[in-house]
């Protein structure tokens, strides 16, 4: 299933993050230029830049344009726009790549950021370095969207789905690796054949709409975002058990009712009882 369309704004940093990197290729081939004997044919700026472009289009099938006074501007030590506005940001660099991976690290736990909560993290690291020197309301109200896109190659904004806080608990790499271990144990020790080898989950069914949210996480993650909230499986439970040999048996639903309604068994496709 394809994914969703990037928006103009992140087609935009993409874009640049290529230019920038084929503008960094040309400037090392320039540089390589000027140190050749005075004997030896150089290329000028105009034929390195025509060069890297027609190159750059044969590969990815892509129009790119490479100005030959920007090149000539980054050769002689210039900076690029990216690095002259890094003194201006609130973040310094390294502040900016620990935040991305903490966002990248809380998702993976379940514990997702939101726009806002991203925003107090960055006053907070901003104001402790800077004092009296950052302002009182913090960052601006699209700081946090212009930080997602320079970062667009690591992280996005994706809708969260609810996780009970007692299954996202459960959920570790000790807990695991001890199940498992259990699991391939008893098995070995006790011949257990696949055919007579269930496994029964019991998925509670949370309430839905106003307990999504919009939240950062891994760009490459494959799968939905949860994210941990409080809650129990009273409402709606759904008993799924399957058999190592492929097989399954229908599942069950259980939720609070005074009586059973005939008109439960309508619309089910899978049997469930």
């Amino acid at each position: 299933m394809p994914g969703r369309a990037k928006s103009m704004d992140e087609k935009a940093i993409i874009n640049k993050r290529e230019h920038d990197a084929l503008m960094a290729c040309a400037v090392a081939a320039y540089l390589a230029e000027l140190d050749k004997p005075n004997f030896c044919t150089r290329r000028g700026l105009r034929t390195i830049c025509r060069d890297f472009e027609k190159l750059y289009y044969d590969e990815k099938g892509v129009p790119i344009h490479l100005s030959y006074s920007t090149l000539c501007r980054l050769a002689d030590g210039g900076h690029t726009r990216e690095q002259a506005n890094d003194h201006r940001r609130w973040l310094t660099p390294i502040e900016e790549s620990i935040v991305a991976n903490f966002l990248i690290e809380m998702a993976s736990q379940g514990w997702p950021e939101s726009h806002r909560r991203i925003k107090e993290h960055v006053d907070r690291i901003a104001r402790a370095r800077l004092g009296a020197q950052f302002p009182s309301i913090g960052v601006g109200k699209n700081w946090t969207a212009r930080f997602m896109l320079r970062h667009s190659d690591q992280i996005k904004m994706a809708d969260s789905r609810p996780l009970e806080d007692k299954r996202g608990r459960a959920i570790n790499p000790t807990a695991n690796a001890h199940y498992w271990y259990l699991l391939e144990d008893n098995v070995d020790t006790y011949k257990i054949r696949p055919a007579t080898t269930f496994g029964v989950d019991e998925v509670g069914v949370q309430a839905r709409g106003n307990e999504r949210e919009r939240v950062a996480t891994k760009r490459k993650k494959k799968g939905p975002q949860y994210q941990q909230r409080s809650g129990t499986r009273e409402n709606t439970t759904v008993l799924v058990t399957i058999c190592a040999d492929g097989t399954s048996t229908p599942p069950a639903v259980i939720f609070k009712g005074a009586a059973y309604q005939v008109s439960w068994a309508n619309n089910n496709p899978l049997n469930a009882s």
